[in-house]
């Protein structure tokens, strides 16, 4: 016979016996992941939570703990906590402020590619550096590349499964790729290309960046598709197209780049990380 205050709940699945209190602590704990569902926010700090569930944030600390513990949220770095359920986008792009997807990410995202990455580079003014997070839709390797912060512009704030993201615009993502070349394959950028961009805002992303190199490239990789556009001042160098080919190939006087991917059967996976 058990005491008058005591629940027995499922006692014959699960055999446990749940004082008042716990029962309350769970219900407490089942509302406070609702509202999380429902809130736009796809990362939280123990201090978001004290906020929304009315407790100290030692206690909201406490609290991310167990349910990280019991699988009900994911812990994603020191102090920083998911739903497992969360897009990966809005995950990635929601750790630091400001920061936003591109790449091969992006290049998914806006459908220019057939690769499906696994990596999410998310352009950032913070750190530098990769760290591996596993959601319900799989394991991600989430790739922080560190910029200065008048890099950050040309994104889009979208909805990813009711969760904010933020995702650099196709022509951005072309010029992240001229830019950060050292992570993605001159083929994906040109692939970007080919599927249709807004050349002249393409341009203006470019210059905004104050790196002649990625004008360079990028006036003539428009120029191969057609789209012609004023050169204005460009350095006398000329630069290879793709950086990690050697520096012989046909000179373009317009945009004084060497192309130096003639003859090769395909630069969809040239140049760029392979991880």
């Amino acid at each position: 016979m058990y005491p008058h205050n005591y629940i027995i709940v499922n006692l014959q699945l699960t055999k446990h016996i749940y004082t008042p209190t716990v029962i309350t602590d769970m219900m407490d704990r089942l509302t406070l992941v609702k509202r999380l569902e429902s809130s736009s926010i796809p990362v939280f700090t123990p201090s978001q939570i004290s906020t929304i569930s009315d407790q100290t944030i030692e206690s909201a600390r406490v609290l991310l703990s167990r349910l990280a513990h019991e699988g009900t949220m994911v812990r994603v770095k020191r102090g920083h906590y998911c739903l497992p359920s969360s897009n990966i986008l809005s995950v990635a792009s929601g750790i630091y402020s400001p920061s936003y997807v591109s790449l091969w990410a992006a290049f998914e995202y806006h459908g220019t590619t057939t690769q499906s990455p696994r990596i999410i580079d998310v352009i950032n003014t913070h750190r530098s550096g990769t760290w591996e997070l596993s959601l319900e839709t799989g394991r991600y390797r989430l790739r922080f590349i560190k910029t200065r912060g008048s890099l950050l512009y040309g994104m889009d704030k979208v909805y990813m499964d009711g969760k904010t993201a933020f995702i650099a615009r196709k022509e951005k993502a072309v010029v992240d790729g001229l830019l950060f070349n050292d992570y993605i394959p001159l083929g994906e950028v040109v692939e970007a290309i080919k599927d249709g961009i807004d050349g002249k805002q393409a341009m203006e992303y470019a210059r905004r960046c104050g790196k002649h190199v990625v004008i360079k490239r990028l006036g003539y990789l428009l120029s191969q598709e057609g789209i012609e556009l004023d050169p204005m001042e460009l350095s006398e160098t000329y630069v290879p197209l793709d950086p990690s080919f050697p520096r012989r190939g046909t000179y373009d006087p317009k945009w004084r780049v060497i192309d130096n991917t003639a003859g090769v059967k395909s630069i969809k996976n040239t140049g760029g990380n392979h991880e």
